[in-house]
């Protein structure tokens, strides 16, 4: 038998009936605003929830790209935090779904030997000849004969086991004329790099190579002549002071390395330039009874915000570049990292700095 619906009928309802049935939808009615007040309650969270998600992601990101500019790799939490946040991760509401494609992504990347975003860092350093001193606030690799670039910190230029560290040039006859040569020991670390290219805003890069062999794979030549001094060379004292084979003398404006050959016992790389300048400056260099901070003053007009870019390519042609600035700096002997001949001896150096 089919249920009436008593709703189509006109009939008199009491009033006790009445108070009653409207007690029961005002109940129904609050239950149902309440429910929904904690609904909304509760997607308000899911989305504070997945606004946080989406910011940490965020600043994760800015983190790796900033490393780009410190060249340091980062640090990560231990086995237990990861796996917690990974765990706090997949237990998110399905808001949060979108992060699982570029988790899947990520992943797909590592199992097939491709480079991660986490991969793509590189760090440069700065090598020089071993010394018993130790630079503060700068960090030396474990044989003592390279330093780390990073943001902030003058790395000095130390003389290396090859050669001079750099060599200054002028003439005041013909008008003030100087000139420089500059070694630039640069080393690059990092994982699936595979070439590094350099090049700079003032003057030129000088190679000094055998005739027969150059670690250059390309470049772009420097159009024109410096009148420098040089950087290098094989001089047998026993052969008369000529070299033991041919080496030639390369100007580029830049040029690119193989990550797997980036230095070589027979090949130097230097930067070098002349330019005209001031009287005040050249005598700032040259001048007699001059003080250390004339001269640093006058080698950083001499300079003029000279500044090496550093590009690296990685094996999905993907690539990234960081700037040094190279510049000078009035330090102590011990904390350039020599051995001063005397306490609290102070000298002009020729710096590297990383830039932001």
């Amino acid at each position: 038998m089919a249920k009436k619906n008593i709703f189509l009928y006109d009939v008199d309802i009491p009033e006790v009936v009445q108070d009653k049935a409207e007690e029961a939808f005002s109940s129904i009615l609050a239950e149902r605003e309440s429910a929904m007040e904690k609904n909304t309650d509760k997607k308000r969270k899911r989305n504070q929830k997945l606004a946080k998600m989406m910011a940490a992601a965020a600043a994760c990101a800015v983190i790796v790209l900033t490393a780009n500019a410190f060249t340091g790799r980062l640090g990560f939490g231990d086995v237990d935090e990861q796996e917690t946040a990974e765990e706090n991760l997949s237990a998110s509401d399905t808001e949060t779904d979108m992060f699982a494609g570029e988790s899947d992504m990520a992943a797909q990347e590592t199992d097939t030997g491709a480079p991660s975003v986490f991969d793509k860092m590189f760090t440069l350093y700065v090598k020089a000849a071993e010394t018993d001193g130790k630079q503060s606030g700068e960090e030396r690799t474990q044989d003592g004969q390279s330093t780390q670039l990073s943001v902030g910190k003058s790395v000095p230029l130390l003389s290396s086991d090859k050669a001079n560290s750099w060599v200054l040039g002028g003439d005041d006859v013909d008008g003030s004329v100087v000139d420089y040569c500059i070694s630039m020991p640069f080393t690059c670390v990092g994982d699936h790099i595979e070439k590094i290219t350099y090049s700079i805003n003032n003057g030129a890069f000088q190679i000094v190579q055998p005739e027969d062999e150059s670690i250059i794979v390309d470049g772009q030549l420097y159009e024109g002549e410096l009148n420098t001094g040089s950087i290098g060379g094989d001089y047998d004292e026993e052969n008369g002071g000529l070299p033991s084979r041919p080496f030639e003398t390369v100007l580029y404006r830049s040029f690119t390395l193989d990550y797997n050959r980036q230095t070589d016992e027979d090949t130097w790389i230097n930067i070098c330039n002349n330019r005209s300048v001031d009287k005040e400056v050249f005598d700032a260099i040259w001048g007699e009874g001059k003080s250390l901070e004339d001269m640093n003053h006058g080698i950083q007009q001499m300079l003029d915000n000279t500044v090496i870019t550093c590009t690296v390519q990685y094996s999905d042609h993907t690539s990234q570049a960081v700037t040094i600035k190279v510049d000078s700096k009035i330090m102590s002997c011990a904390e350039a990292g020599e051995e001063p001949k005397y306490e609290g001896e102070e000298s002009v150096y020729v710096t590297f700095e990383l830039q932001e």
